[in-house]
């Protein structure tokens, strides 16, 4: 940045003293930091070894875990896909009601359980979702 004049430095001072509602040493010091950084001097804000170790312990302090609440999403119903599995269930419990089959189960309209012949045996309904074009 080029030199200012002692008059552009003083409207400067002036106008950083009525923007922010400081003293003058202050703007002053702002102005002197403000170069600094212009010029690339980023060690005003260095910290102390002291300084670091208070911010290390900060940042890793444990937190509330009361604080970060998650909110469950309401699923939603897919109308086809609770369909095709009405169409799988259906024969199924009417074996079961012959006793072909036992402990028929079935869990969020995706996954069928149940025993037949002596093994167990579980059917899961997976909707595949549509290919990009």
């Amino acid at each position: 940045m080029a030199r200012r004049t002692e008059k552009e430095y003083e409207a400067l001072i002036r106008k950083h003293m009525s923007a922010l509602q400081c003293s003058r040493e202050e703007a002053i010091d702002m102005i002197a930091c403000d170069d600094e950084i212009d010029k690339g001097n980023t060690d005003l804000f260095a910290l102390t070894a002291e300084q670091k170790k208070i911010v290390r312990q900060v940042t890793k302090a444990d937190r509330n875990p009361e604080v970060k609440r998650t909110v469950k999403r309401e699923r939603k119903v897919d109308e086809s896909k609770a369909h095709v599995f009405d169409i799988l269930r259906i024969p199924l419990e009417g074996f079961a009601l012959n006793g072909e089959i036992q402990n028929l189960t079935c869990k969020n309209e995706a996954e069928i359980s149940f025993t037949y012949d002596g093994a167990d045996y579980t059917v899961k309904l997976t909707k595949h979702r549509a290919k990009k074009a």
